[in-house]
């Protein structure tokens, strides 16, 4: 068996003469002579040192190996197929990958629709996300390691990137029933708040190093991680604010229910989201269609 000499073209004419049922058809199908469809079958065939069909009726049937076989040679030319595609796009100015930053905040239900829409227009563009915190975001579309970026947590705009205002994500103060603040109506005073657990967002980039945003206890429990920071307040070992799109059926089912604090508005803060860019970053089709996307949302949550 020679499996060096094998070639994408024998494998056309395989899968051409499996789809087509017929030797003849197979050579109407690609414009060719039947003589060269046999051919290259049987060479193919020689090569692997197995029948891929069997001759003994009227139409050729593919035999058990060339079932199972025949799967193998649809990868590889699928695999051939999409090389080709993504290589004509990148020539033609078209992104590989799409790299985007965006901020915990970001509602995943928006994040589904976008990304399946984008699939949809860049079927070859493969995506890499990056869910941070506070300054991570800005840092990775700084440092060059995204694309895009969208900020949420971090209530700042490095001057040095470009920036399209998104809609805004409300933001609530929430703890669980059993805590005891959960017990307190109308807004909750400083020094009250001062004596409780804070469950606060926190990240370990540069830009946001010993910085605060909307901590009001001395007693600070800090994390990177979104979820973990609802756990905890779920189970009600601490109080913080989250994004309502995100507790809403928390505060619908009574898991956890909603606090007025002393400088936020009753309602819930309504959180700036910004697309954000870097001036000198080549905007190609993909990352252009995200630009245009990201603006023409209305809504967060």
């Amino acid at each position: 068996m020679n499996i060096e000499r094998l070639s994408l073209d024998q494998l056309r004419v395989f899968a051409q003469v499996a789809d087509s049922g017929s030797f003849l058809a197979a050579a109407r199908a690609l414009t060719r002579a039947q003589s060269a469809v046999s051919y290259a079958i049987s060479t193919l065939e020689g090569q692997l040192g197995l029948p891929l069909f069997d001759r003994s009726s009227y139409r050729p049937q593919l035999t058990a190996a060339g079932i199972e076989l025949l799967r193998d040679a649809r990868q590889v030319l699928d695999q051939v197929d999409a090389l080709q595609a993504r290589a004509a796009a990148y020539a033609q100015g078209q992104e590989l990958e799409i790299t985007l930053a965006l901020d915990v905040f970001f509602p995943t239900s928006a994040l589904v629709t976008l990304l399946g829409d984008f699939r949809q227009a860049f079927p070859g563009v493969t995506v890499r996300l990056e869910i941070e915190a506070l300054g991570a975001v800005a840092e990775r579309v700084i440092d060059g390691e995204a694309m895009l970026g969208v900020l949420g947590t971090l209530p700042i705009i490095p001057p040095n990137l470009l920036h399209v205002s998104l809609p805004t994500v409300l933001l609530v103060g929430v703890v669980a029933p059993s805590h005891a603040l959960a017990q307190i109506s109308g807004r909750i005073p400083s020094h009250v708040l001062e004596q409780q657990v804070q469950l606060v967002l926190s990240d370990r980039s540069a830009l946001t190093a010993n910085q605060d945003f909307s901590v009001h206890s001395a007693l600070a429990w800090r994390m990177s991680d979104l979820g973990t920071k609802h756990a905890l307040l779920r189970a009600g070992l601490g109080w913080g604010y989250m994004p309502q799109h995100v507790v809403a059926d928390d505060l619908a089912s009574g898991r956890l229910v909603r606090i007025q604090t002393t400088g936020h508005p009753p309602q819930g803060a309504a959180l700036p989201m910004q697309c954000v860019y870097r001036p000198d970053r080549e905007v190609g089709p993909a990352l252009s269609w995200w630009l245009d996307a990201l603006a023409k949302l209305t809504s967060l949550g």
